[in-house]
């Protein structure tokens, strides 16, 4: 009852992760509305040391609902330490844009920014994952279904 596929961002990227240490990250999508299911597409780090290294997701939310972006910012311990709520639903075409730069992460909806944070940035290589999943906080009800659609990712290096 999920999916996490995560975009290959060249032939010359170090397996299995395809990290790189800062950058700019957009997905443009929609989804169904079936309860129980969620998105939190997001930056995991490389080293898989959570949440010492921190995390940053965008778009997040219930698919039923409205997605917001969040800092879970480097030791942290599982907790969210900013929210950017959109007010937008997953049922219309949005791009969704996470600039990621040294002591800076800036979030953008449809090329206009819905919020900054430069507390606890992460400052180790991270990989973006498509991560969509079920059963938080409840379980979809026997035979519900949807669709996520992704119609493009598009991932940048920061120079």
């Amino acid at each position: 009852m999920g999916a996490a596929p995560a975009p290959k961002l060249g032939e010359n990227q170090p397996r299995p992760f395809n990290g790189q240490l800062y950058g700019r990250y957009s997905v443009r999508f929609r989804a169904d509305a079936p309860k129980g299911f969620k998105t939190a597409w997001l930056l995991w780090p490389d080293s898989g040391q959570w949440p010492l290294d921190g995390e940053v997701d965008y778009p997040e939310g219930d698919l039923a609902g409205n997605f917001f972006a969040a800092m879970h910012g480097t030791g942290a311990s599982n907790n969210i330490l900013s929210v950017f709520e959109t007010g937008s639903s997953y049922s219309s075409w949005h791009t969704a844009t996470t600039e990621w730069s040294p002591g800076r992460v800036e979030f953008f909806l449809d090329g206009r920014s819905v919020g900054v944070t430069r507390t606890a940035v992460p400052t180790t290589s991270m990989h973006y994952v498509l991560q969509t999943e079920a059963c938080l906080p409840t379980c979809p009800l026997p035979g519900a279904s949807g669709h996520v659609y992704i119609d493009w990712v598009a991932v940048w290096a920061k120079k």
